[in-house]
Order: structure tokens, then C-alpha cells, then sequence
């Protein structure tokens, strides 16, 4: 009971440090720059806008294994916070992998973190990565972070990765299949023959060539595909007279100008003007966007159409007009007075005809008397007696009356009038079957005899029942179904949109509208959330001019932010809810390009490689975007069932072989084939753009293979190595010795050559390990290992060979002045300075034969004690091989 009441006493210590951690992490978290747009809460971040990283596995949900997480990696964050782009987003990913892992073997509090719990985890990782040291380097970051943070109470035995990688029986190399077949590399020269003589200028066909083209790159400069990928525009430059191409490098190192060898000169440069014929229209599309000229020219159509609309909404207006007053004529003229007719004059009824150009021919008063009535004319009476009048009409009133006749025809247009002036032929009914704009607006009416007469021209005692509309109305109804019947000034049909920006859109917008597509360009426009009833242009086989339909309308304004939005969404990764923040940025300054060492903006406009994205399944040239990894290889060695660019171009190729393919092997054959032609491993490094650190991951020879490359050089170039082997092989020459005989001894002394700290070593290490260490200027005896081969050449060694020296004077300036120290034994002083003495005088004696190698007479009158002259020592000296004799 007590031991658990302990544990639980520990482990509410260890989670108020991990609470105090927080605190401070979470403050740090928000000044992290990677992680914009994330909340500290958030079960994952994003890292740079673009990668989610999980604090733990999906659907796990533990608080305090969560919180762990966050404080490991806004701590490492933190402090790598003045290079955090150069962490890559796969770095970040593994290093919050390794809470993960340590859940998924059962631990689910900080008590749980020990060192059976790392063993378990460790070896997880090893049983189910094929290569994982990756994972276990970030597993081992963790564990370091929760015992310097105090999170844990014992230390641990971390288990190094270095054992993790391959080797064979002369030591470590990199793994052989990371080098192309060369089947392999004859069947994709072979497919770039055959894009160009299959050459459609189809989208496919281009991003066909232009990923076959990229190998050029890859095998002629050695470069990575991400550096192929981002190479500006104008890469090619020449300097003093040699040819350079302009790099953006990866894995932290600067940019450089690489030097293109003379071979590979014609097939790059040619490269590159097929890729500027290619690519060419797409940064200018690019440009267009980044400097908005495109968004002009995109509002210029619309105002065009605009413009259209208005002319055609003026045009069925002005028919209108002209209608109208045509109207009004036709009713002055036919309700014109057949004669004079005072004002003050009375007519009787009954003889109104001789005035009126339509007037009731009965001869009843009472008849009369209704009719004029109804019609709507001020009717005066006179009494002839009790009971019979007389009744007349005066002349003012009649006058009156036909003038309020005429204007009834100006404000009525009737239905049949409207629809030729709307369809330009007349109604096939009496009746509209238009329920949108007409809905309202048409009118039936029974009208009087002399109304219908002013409206239709047709005399009719009983009047008629017409359809009609106000003038007004009929404006109205003409605005509405002519300009579409909604506000055309900032909206537009999709249908129209097709015809309008086809490059924009297609017959599939409408579907993926409809379907609520949340990807690609009609993700980002604004579109009505129904369907909307509108007008528009009849096609040429509908009798009627304009027709209502249902769709959908989309803002304006919306389309060009959509193009840009989009543009900034290929080309940058980042979810839709961030473009905004980076967008102004972006088509100012470009994507961002960076590492530890340097960062740089480059437009889409300034790539070499630019190329329609992809939106939908379907090439969009107007929306451009830099070509991508998953490109290249989609188009070499497609996943899944689709189809290889050889089989398109009928270029026969074994599967197995186009299934090794990989973009990095272009970069190690280059690597490879200059370790193999004897190039100083920091030469090459150099010019491959990488650490000396990364250079041995690419040599693929084998320590039998490499050291045969060194007794070439040896043998030839004897000027470049000291050691014991090398001067044998220069008295030898001296002694002219038979060339063949020195190759023999070479071939029999030289089975292996690693790496060393120093330079070259040729004991076979495997199978007689040495017991020197790094001992190889000193050996045994002070006189140098005899195994040990330093290449003056390198200035890699020669750099570690000065470092060496420069810590063995200090520690001689220290051992002198401990030498007389009172209490100080001299005999241990005077042997660490003999051995610190001899370590000074070898590395001297490298450094200056690095500028003048050393003859025998200079030997022989040299006084300083010279290595691997006389007496060098090695380790099997003893059974024991401790270079002992």
C-alpha cells in the first residue's frame, strides 16, 4: 500500500512539472511561426500551414500524454527556432511519432516511460520499419528531452542507431538498389525519343516530356528532385567562359552555382529550351496572374457583357417605346373627331355618331344613356316634362373622354404586343405560360366598347375581355427577362460562365457545384446556395428569344479571387482557411524557398518548370502551377491500375524494371560514378551541394572497389598519398621497379579502404578489428599506423588532419605549463607530452608535404621525426593486436 501511495506521490510530481512545462510551451507555441493557424488546444497542428502533425494517434484522447507531446516538440522547436525551415515536415512528423509509439506498447502516464518501456518501443520500430533508424533517432531525442526535463527519475541505456544500416563483409555502404539499372535508364532515353516523335502537344504528352526531362538533371548534375522541381527559369548562366546552372539547394546548404560538366552541356542546354517551349506560356499565364493583369482582362469581359446586356435590354426597350407610342398615335388617329366640335355645344345621344368615330347606333334613350355611361362619358341631362329628359353630351366632355382614351392605349400594352416585342413574332395564345416575370404583371379585363375599340382598333358594341400590362409593367418585364432577372452587374449564370471564361469553366462546373465539391477552382467561388430561376438567350432551335431556366449564379468577384486563391492553393499546399493570410505575399514576392542556411522567394512566373494544375481531374493551362513530385513519377511509374508513359508511347519495358524506379537514383549514380573516377570525397560533396557527413551515404562502391580506384591513383598519381603504402610505391618507382610488379603489390596490400577520421585506412576491419582506434597518426611507436593513407588532394583530410594538430598544440602548451606544477607526477606529464609531441610533428609533417612533398634526400636531411618513413606500426604487430611487438 505504501510502495503505491509512493508512485502515486511521484507521479502527481512529475505531472505539476510537465503542467509548469506547459505553461511556458504554450507560451512559445504561440510565438512559433511554423505553426500559424493551430491552436495550442488542437488535438494536431499544422506545420507550415500545409502538414498535420498528431499529437497522438486518431481517436486516442490522453490528456497527459498529449500534453507531453506538445512541450517535446515546441521545445525542440524552440530551440531550433532560427533555422525551423530547414525541419522538414517528415522530421516533425517522426519526432511526434515517438509518443505514439510508446501508447501503442501500453504506456498511458509519464510513470510509465522506463527503460523496459523504450526497450519494447525500440524494438517495435526495428520489427516494423524496413528502415528505421529515422524513427528510433527520434525515439531517442524524446527519451533525452524527458530526463533533461527532469519527467522521468532513472537515466537510460540508449540503444545507438549507427548499428541499424547494412553492411557487408568490408564495412558499411549504401544499400545497392538506390543505384538505377541501367535497362532502366536506356528504356527512359528511349521513352524521351518516343514522346518526341509521338509529339501531339497534348497536356499529357507535355507533362510526359517534361518529367522524362527532368532525369537530365538528375543524372547529369547529380541534383535531388525537389532542387529540379524549384530551379528558376534562367538557371543556365556562364561564367568565365563555363558553363553554370543556378541551384536552390535542399538539407540545409547554401545555394550554389553548379558547374555543368562538358558532357552533359548539350543535354542540358537542350533540356532546357524544349522545357521554355513547354513551359513558356504557363509563366506568362503565371505572370498574368501575380501582376493582375489577368483579373483585367477577366473584368473586362464581364463589363463587355455587361455592356451587352444593357445594349439588348435598350434595344427590347426601345422597341417597347416605339410600341407605345406607336400605339398612341394609332388611338389619336382612330379616335379622331369626324368633325368639329365646340366645347360648349351639346349633343344629343342619339346623334353622337355624326362626331364619335365609333358611337352606339340605337335610337333608345335609355340604351344610349347606358352605353355612354359605361364608356365612361360625362353624360348631362334636361328634363322634357315629369317624366321623359333628353340627354347630351357636351363638347368639352366628349373631347375630354377621347383624350383620356388615348392615354389608356399609351399605358396599356397588350400581352400579344409585348411577346413580339420580347420574341420578335407573335403569340402562338392569349395566355402566358411565363410564371416568373409576367406572374404579377399581365392583367384580363373586360373593357368597355370604346375602350377595346382605343386598344384594339376594332369596334365591338359589347366590348372585349383583353390581356394586357401596364406600360410600366411591361418595362419592368422587359428589364427583367432581357438582363436575366437578376443583378447582372455583379452575378452570372454558370452557363454563361462556361461561355464566358471557358478556360475556367466546363460542362463538368455545374456537377461538381451541384455535388458540393470542397477541391479545386469551384471550391473557392461564391455561388448561390440554391437554385435560382433566371433568364436567358433561347438556343437557335426555340422559337422563343429569351426562356427562363434554373441554376445556379456565381459572384464576379468571386471568379477572379477564385483563380487567384486557387493559384496560391497549387502552388503552396495550404488549406483553403490560410490562403488569404499568404496570398498578397505570395503573388508579390512568390513561394517561399529555404533551409537552415538561406531562404528566397521565387515566383511561379520565375520557375523553370511551370505547367497546367491539375483542378478536378482536368489540365487547367489558365491556372498555372509548378510541376510536382507526384507528376514525374505519376507519369513514369504510376501507382495503381493507371497507365505508365510507356505503355502510351508503346515503349516495351519490363515492369519489374520501371517499378525500381525512383528520383533519387539519378542523384547517386552521379555521386557514384565521380567516387568511382578517384574524386576527392569533399570535391564531390561540394559540388553535389551536400554535408562531407551525407557524401558516404552515396558512395555505393564497396571497400574492395574503392580501394582499387585508390592504388589507380596511387599508382599514378604518387605525388597525392603519404602513408607507409604510398611511400613504398614512390622508392619502388624510384628504383624503376617494373610497373606490373608495383600493381601486384598494390593488389595484394590493398583488399579494403574505409573511410577514416583522418583519411584512408586498408585493414580490413571487419575481420580484424583495430585496436588504435583513432590513433592513426601515432600507432603504436609515435611512427604512424603503416595502415593509414592520408590523399593530399582531399581537403576534407587535410582540414581534419589540421584540426588534429591544432588540439594537440594546445595540450602541449597545457602539459608544459602543468610540468612544473608542484604535486604533479613528471613521468605521467612527460609521457602524455611524447605522445602529444608526436601527433604535433606527424600532422606538421602532412600539412607541409600537402604543399611540397617531401624527396628522400629531403627525408634523410630532414630532422624532424617523419611517420610512416621507418617503423610505423600496426595493429596485428601482436596476436593481440594492440601493436605491441
Amino acid at each position: 500500500m505504501q510502495n503505491v501511495m509512493a508512485q502515486d506521490i511521484l507521479h502527481e510530481e512529475l505531472r505539476i512539472k510537465l503542467s509548469r512545462l506547459a505553461s511556458i510551451a504554450e507560451v512559445r507555441f504561440s510565438k512559433l511561426a511554423c505553426f500559424k493557424g493551430s491552436k495550442w488546444e488542437d488535438f494536431s497542428w499544422l506545420y507550415n500551414g500545409r502538414h498535420n502533425v498528431y499529437l497522438l494517434a486518431r481517436g486516442e484522447t490522453n490528456p497527459e500524454l498529449m500534453l507531453l507531446n506538445k512541450v517535446f516538440l515546441v521545445s525542440y522547436l524552440w530551440g531550433r527556432r532560427s533555422d525551423h525551415n530547414g525541419i522538414t515536415a517528415g522530421r516533425v512528423m517522426d519526432l511526434a511519432a515517438a509518443v505514439k509509439y510508446m501508447a501503442v506498447q501500453g504506456v498511458v502516464s509519464l510513470r510509465g516511460i522506463d527503460q523496459s518501456s523504450y526497450m519494447t518501443t525500440f524494438k517495435y520500430l526495428i520489427a516494423h520499419y524496413k528502415s528505421p533508424a529515422g524513427a528510433c533517432r527520434a525515439l531517442n531525442y524524446f527519451i533525452r528531452f524527458v530526463f533533461d526535463s527532469s519527467l522521468i527519475v532513472s537515466n537510460f541505456d540508449l540503444i545507438g542507431i549507427q548499428d541499424l544500416q547494412d553492411k557487408d563483409k568490408y564495412g558499411r555502404v549504401a544499400l545497392g538498389e538506390k543505384l538505377p539499372l541501367p535497362e532502366l535508364v536506356k528504356t527512359i532515353i528511349a521513352l524521351k525519343w518516343a514522346v518526341q516523335e509521338q509529339w501531339d502537344g497534348s497536356f499529357r504528352a507535355q507533362m510526359d516530356m517534361l518529367s522524362v526531362l527532368t532525369q537530365a538533371f538528375q543524372y547529369g548534375l547529380g541534383l535531388r528532385i525537389g532542387e529540379v522541381l524549384r530551379l528558376p527559369k534562367n538557371c543556365l548562366v556562364t561564367i568565365s567562359g563555363e558553363l553554370y546552372c543556378r541551384v536552390w539547394t535542399e538539407k540545409g546548404t547554401a545555394p550554389i552555382a553548379r558547374y555543368v560538366p562538358t558532357i552533359w552541356r548539350d543535354a542540358i542546354c537542350e533540356a532546357v529550351l524544349r522545357i521554355d517551349e513547354i513551359c513558356g506560356p504557363y509563366r506568362e499565364q503565371a505572370l498574368s496572374i501575380e501582376d493582375g493583369s489577368y483579373a483585367e482582362n477577366l473584368d473586362n469581359r464581364f463589363q463587355t457583357r455587361i455592356e451587352a446586356i444593357d445594349r439588348h435590354v435598350q434595344s427590347a426597350l426601345d422597341r417597347l417605346y416605339k410600341k407605345i407610342e406607336s400605339n398612341a398615335s394609332e388611338a389619336e388617329r382612330q379616335l379622331r373627331l369626324l368633325k368639329y366640335l365646340p366645347d360648349d355645344e351639346l349633343v344629343e345621344l342619339k346623334n353622337l355618331g355624326e362626331y364619335l368615330p365609333f358611337a352606339s347606333k340605337s335610337r333608345d334613350s335609355n340604351a344610349l344613356l347606358k352605353f355612354y355611361k359605361k364608356n365612361g362619358f360625362k353624360v348631362t341631362s334636361k328634363s322634357l316634362g315629369k317624366v321623359k329628359c333628353a340627354y347630351y353630351l357636351r363638347g368639352f366632355d366628349v373631347k375630354q373622354r377621347l383624350v383620356q382614351l388615348i392615354e389608356l392605349r399609351r399605358n396599356v400594352v397588350l400581352y400579344s404586343e409585348f411577346f413580339e416585342v420580347l420574341h420578335n413574332r407573335k403569340p402562338e395564345g392569349s395566355r402566358s405560360k411565363d410564371v416568373h416575370a409576367l406572374k404579377d404583371r399581365l392583367k384580363s379585363q373586360n373593357l368597355a366598347s370604346l375602350e377595346a375599340f382605343a386598344l384594339t382598333g376594332e369596334p365591338c358594341l359589347h366590348g372585349a375581355r383583353i390581356v394586357y400590362l401596364s406600360s410600366d409593367d411591361a418595362v419592368a418585364a422587359i428589364r427583367t427577362i432581357v438582363s436575366g432577372g437578376y443583378n447582372y452587374d455583379a452575378y452570372i449564370p454558370i452557363l454563361d460562365a462556361e461561355k464566358l471564361y471557358p478556360e475556367l469553366f466546363n460542362q463538368k462546373t455545374m456537377t461538381s457545384i451541384a455535388n458540393g465539391s470542397e477541391t479545386g477552382f469551384y471550391s473557392f467561388l461564391r455561388v448561390t446556395e440554391e437554385r435560382k430561376t433566371f433568364y436567358r438567350p433561347a438556343p437557335d432551335n426555340i422559337r422563343l428569344k429569351y426562356h427562363a431556366v434554373s441554376g445556379f449564379l456565381v459572384e464576379q468577384a468571386s471568379i477572379k479571387s477564385a483563380v487567384v486563391d486557387a493559384f496560391v492553393s497549387v502552388n503552396t499546399k495550404v488549406k483553403s482557411e490560410l490562403i488569404q493570410g499568404i496570398k498578397e505575399e505570395l503573388l508579390a514576392d512568390g513561394v517561399e524557398i529555404g533551409s537552415a542556411t538561406f531562404g528566397i522567394n521565387q515566383k511561379v512566373s520565375d520557375y523553370l518548370f511551370v505547367v497546367p494544375s491539375n483542378l478536378g481531374g482536368v489540365y487547367n493551362e489558365h491556372i498555372p502551377s509548378t510541376l510536382g513530385y507526384f507528376s514525374v513519377l505519376y507519369a513514369i511509374k504510376p501507382a495503381r491500375q493507371g497507365q505508365s508513359a510507356f505503355l502510351r508511347y508503346g515503349v516495351v519495358a519490363n515492369e519489374e524494371i520501371v517499378s525500381t524506379f525512383q528520383t533519387h537514383k539519378g542523384r547517386h549514380w552521379q555521386t557514384n560514378s565521380l567516387f568511382r573516377a578517384g574524386l576527392a570525397a569533399s570535391i564531390v560533396n561540394k559540388w553535389m551541394g551536400r554535408s562531407d557527413s551525407q557524401g558516404e551515404h552515396y558512395d555505393h562502391q564497396t571497400a574492395k572497389e574503392r580501394a582499387e580506384k585508390v592504388g589507380e591513383l596511387m599508382l599514378s598519381e604518387q605525388s597525392r598519398f603519404i602513408g607507409d603504402l604510398a611511400n613504398k610505391v614512390k622508392i619502388w618507382n624510384d628504383n624503376n621497379i617494373p610497373t606490373q610488379n608495383v600493381q601486384a603489390f598494390l593488389t595484394d596490400m590493398l583488399q579494403t579502404v574505409h573511410y577514416g577520421p583522418l583519411g584512408h585506412c586498408f585493414r580490413d576491419i571487419n575481420l580484424k578489428p583495430c585496436e588504435f582506434h583513432l590513433k592513426c597518426l601515432t600507432g603504436n611507436s609515435g611512427k604512424g599506423c603503416r595502415e593509414f593513407v592520408v590523399d593530399l588532394l582531399d581537403p576534407v583530410q587535410i582540414k581534419q588532419v589540421e584540426s588534429e594538430r591544432n588540439r594537440a598544440e594546445m595540450e602541449l602548451a597545457r602539459l608544459f605549463e602543468a610540468l612544473n606544477r608542484p604535486g604533479i607526477p613528471v613521468e605521467s606529464v612527460e609521457m602524455h607530452i611524447e605522445h602529444q609531441m608526436a601527433i604535433f610533428r606527424n600532422a606538421s609533417y602532412i600539412l607541409d608535404s600537402s604543399e611540397m612533398v617531401l624527396n628522400d634526400i629531403q627525408v634523410e636531411k630532414s630532422k624532424d621525426y617523419q611517420p610512416f618513413k621507418t617503423g610505423g606500426s600496426v595493429p596485428s604487430d601482436c596476436v593481440f593486436q594492440c601493436g605491441v611487438a
